[in-house]
C-alpha cells in the first residue's frame, strides 16, 4: 500500500508566533455554533406540513406503518405498494425502513419528521467538517466548510422537504465510510476491522439511495491524487503506479457495488428502466446547459423552486447548446486557475483542492443518463446536496487564502473572519426564507408556477392543492390551462375527474375518469374514483368492478377496502361488506370509518341471530 495519508498534517504556516486557527482553543465551542446556525436557518421548517409525495409516499403507504413489512423493503421498489406493475428506478429498502421507524414514533404528526430531517442535515455538516479539517489539517477551513454547508440554501428540498432525506441519509453512511476506508489506507490498528466497516457503511448508503455507488470513483480518484509514485519516474510508470494503487484501493467495494447491483437487478428486473425516451444525441446535447444550471445554482443558490423549466435539447442550435458549451468550458477553465491558485504553495493544498474538484463532479456521473429520469424532472436542487461538499471545501480554502491587515479575529485574520461570518449569515438567512414556500402544497406549487410558468406539473398540483381547499373552480381553471397545452397529459386529466367527482358533478368526473383510463391505465386511483362514482350513480355492479380493478393493482390502498365494502353493504352482501372493514381496519388501525361499519354490521348480524 501507498504511504500514509498525514493522520496529523503538517501545522499550517505560523503568523506572528502564533497557529492560524479559528477558535483554536476552544474545542467544541466553534463547531457547535456552525451546528447551531445551521438549526436556527431550518428551524422553521418544524411546523411545516406534509407535502409533495409525502402523503402518498408516507401517510397512504400502509408498508411503512407496520413491522410486518419490514422483509418487503429488501424485496420491493420504494414504490410498489402504489404502482406495482410499472417498472421504477428506487430501490432503498434503508430509507423505508427509517420512514417505518420514524412513523412508529411520530405517526402522522409532521413535526417530528421535519425535526428528524434537519437533526440527519446537522449529522452531515458536522461529518463535512471532520472530513475537511481530515485532509487540511485547518481547523479554521474545516470550519468554514461545515458553515457554508450546513445553511446553504441549495440544501432547502433535501431538508424541508421531509421525503427529501433520502440525501442527507444515505451521506451519514457515505462519508464515514469514507473515514473508515481512511483509516484502513493508514494502516491504523485493528486495519481490518476498519475496511470491513467502510464496505459495511457503504452498502448501507447504496441501500439508503443509489447515488451512493460513487464512492469507489472518488476513492479511486484519492488514491491517483494521493499517490507516492517518485515524482521524477517516467510519466507512463507513474500512471501505471497510480492505477495499480487505485485498483488495489476500490478492489472490495467494486466486489460489493456488484454484489448490490445483482440484488438491484433482481428486485428491479434491470439496473434502471426507461422513464423518458429520449436518443443519445438529445441526453448529449441537454449535458452542457443542464450541468451549467447546476454549477450556477451552487454558486448562486437563490431564487430557488421545486420545479425547474430545464428543457431538453434535441438539435445543437447556438442558444440551447453552443453557449452553454462555451460556459461550461469556462467553469472548467476556472476551475482550473482556482486549483493552481490554491495549490502554488503547498502539494497538501493542490491535492485537497484537486480532490474537492473531483468530489463535486464525481456524483453528477448517474444524472448524466437522463432517460432515467421522469420527463421535465433533470433538474432539481437535492441534487447538488453530495457536490456541495466538494464546492463548500473549495470556498473555505479561497476564503484562507485571503489575507487583508494584520488584525486577527478568533486568532484568525480579521478579513477572514469577518468575510466567512457574512457569508455564512446571508446564506442562513436566505435559507430561513426560502424555504418557507415547502410550508404546504399551495405554498410550493404557487411558487413552482412562479418560477416556471409553463411546467404543467407545478400548475396541475397547484390545481390539486387549491381543490383539497374546496377552491374547485380555480382548480379546474389550472387543469384547463393545462389540457389547452396539452390535451394528453394524464395528470391533469385524472385531476378533473377527481375534482369534478368531489364536486358532486358525477357525469363529468366519469367522462374525465374514463379519459384518464384511456390514456394511460395504470394508476389504481383513477378506477377508485370512478368506481365511487358509478356507486354514487347506482351502477354497483359496476362500481364493484373498478374498485376491485384498483386494489388489484394496489392491495394495500387507502380506503380501497372500504369503499367496497360500502358497495357489498349496499347490494346487500352483509358478510362480503364486514370482511373488507377488516381487512381496511387491518391495514389501517385506528380507521374510525371502517370500525363504525363493523360495530354497525355486527349488531345488525347479532339481532338477527336473537331474531
Amino acid at each position: 500500500m501507498p504511504g500514509p495519508v498525514f493522520e496529523n498534517p503538517p501545522e499550517r504556516p505560523r503568523e506572528n508566533g502564533r497557529r492560524t486557527s479559528l477558535f483554536a482553543a476552544s474545542g467544541w465551542v466553534p463547531i457547535s455554533l456552525v451546528l447551531l446556525a445551521t438549526f436556527l436557518a431550518y428551524a422553521g421548517t418544524l411546523w411545516f406540513k406534509f407535502v409533495y409525495d409525502d402523503r402518498g409516499q408516507i401517510l397512504a403507504n400502509v408498508e411503512v406503518h407496520a413491522w410486518r413489512y419490514l422483509p418487503h423493503y429488501f424485496v420491493e421498489r420504494v414504490w410498489s405498494f402504489a404502482y406495482p406493475t410499472i417498472p421504477g428506478n428506487y430501490y432503498r429498502p434503508i430509507f423505508l425502513f427509517f420512514l417505518l421507524i420514524n412513523y412508529k414514533i411520530f405517526g402522522p404528526y409532521a413535526a417530528g419528521w421535519h425535526l428528524v430531517t434537519v437533526a440527519a442535515h446537522l449529522g452531515v455538516t458536522y461529518l463535512v467538517y471532520l472530513m475537511t479539517r481530515r485532509l487540511t489539517g485547518d481547523p479554521a477551513t474545516a470550519l468554514i466548510a461545515a458553515a457554508v454547508f450546513g445553511v446553504d440554501p441549495v440544501h432547502i428540498e433535501s431538508v424541508a422537504w421531509i421525503s427529501g432525506v433520502t440525501d442527507p441519509l444515505f451521506a451519514l453512511f457515505l462519508l464515514p465510510s469514507f473515514f473508515c476506508y481512511l483509516n484502513w489506507r493508514e494502516g491504523k490498528a485493528h486495519r481490518n476491522g476498519w475496511l470491513a466497516g467502510s464496505l459495511a457503511l457503504y452498502a448501507f448508503a447504496m441501500l439508503s439511495k443509489e447515488t451512493a455507488l460513487v464512492l469507489p470513483i472518488i476513492i479511486f480518484l484519492y488514491e491517483w491524487i494521493w499517490s507516492d509514485a517518485p515524482e521524477n519516474s517516467p510519466r507512463f510508470r507513474r500512471a501505471l503506479a497510480h492505477l495499480r494503487e487505485g485498483v488495489v484501493a476500490v478492489g472490495p467495494f467494486v466486489v460489493i457495488s456488484f454484489a448490490y447491483l445483482a440484488v438491484r437487478w433482481q428486485v428491479l428486473k434491470g439496473l434502471g428502466h426507461v422513464m423518458t425516451p429520449l436518443s443519445l444525441l438529445t441526453i448529449i446535447f441537454t449535458w452542457p446547459g443542464l450541468l451549467l444550471f447546476y454549477f450556477w445554482h451552487l454558486v448562486w443558490p437563490f431564487n430557488l423552486s421545486v420545479f425547474y423549466d430545464q428543457p431538453y435539447v434535441r438539435t445543437p442550435g447556438l442558444i440551447a447548446f453552443f453557449l452553454p458549451l462555451a460556459g461550461l468550458l469556462a467553469v472548467a477553465f476556472l476551475g482550473w486557475l482556482l486549483v493552481r491558485w490554491l495549490g502554488k504553495d503547498s502539494v497538501l493544498d493542490k491535492r485537497v483542492a484537486v480532490f474537492a474538484c473531483a468530489w463535486v463532479l464525481v456524483p453528477f456521473l448517474p444524472l448524466l443518463d437522463l432517460s432515467v429520469l421522469p420527463v421535465g424532472e433533470i433538474a432539481h436542487d437535492r441534487y447538488l446536496y453530495l457536490p456541495s461538499i466538494g464546492f463548500s471545501i473549495l470556498l473555505a480554502m479561497a476564503l484562507r487564502r485571503i489575507r487583508f491587515g494584520r488584525k486577527r479575529l478568533f486568532s484568525a485574520p480579521a478579513f477572514q473572519a469577518v468575510v466567512a461570518t457574512a457569508l455564512a449569515v446571508t446564506l442562513g438567512v436566505a435559507t430561513a426564507i426560502e424555504d418557507r414556500y415547502w410550508a404546504n402544497d399551495v405554498a410550493l406549487y404557487t411558487r413552482g408556477v412562479e418560477r416556471t410558468p409553463h411546467n404543467k406539473l407545478a400548475r396541475t398540483n397547484l390545481g390539486n392543492a387549491l381543490g383539497e381547499q374546496g377552491r374547485y373552480e380555480e382548480a379546474i381553471r389550472l387543469y384547463r390551462q393545462v389540457l389547452d397545452l396539452d390535451p394528453h397529459f394524464w395528470l391533469a386529466v385524472y385531476n378533473m375527474g377527481y375534482t369534478f367527482y368531489r364536486m358532486g358533478n358525477l357525469p363529468e368526473a366519469e367522462k374525465y375518469l374514463e379519459r384518464a383510463i384511456a390514456i394511460s391505465g395504470v394508476d389504481s386511483d383513477e378506477y377508485f374514483y370512478l368506481g365511487l362514482t358509478w356507486m354514487k350513480m347506482g351502477r354497483l355492479n359496476d362500481a364493484e368492478a373498478a374498485v376491485r380493478h384498483a386494489l388489484k393493482i394496489q392491495p394495500g390502498g387507502l380506503a380501497y377496502h372500504f369503499a367496497l365494502g360500502m358497495i357489498l353493504k349496499l347490494k346487500g352482501e352483509v358478510p362480503g361488506a364486514l370482511a373488507e372493514f377488516e381487512e381496511e381496519l387491518k391495514n389501517f388501525p385506528g380507521e374510525t370509518g371502517a370500525e363504525q361499519q363493523i360495530e354497525a354490521i355486527r349488531t345488525q348480524l347479532a339481532r338477527g341471530s336473537a331474531k
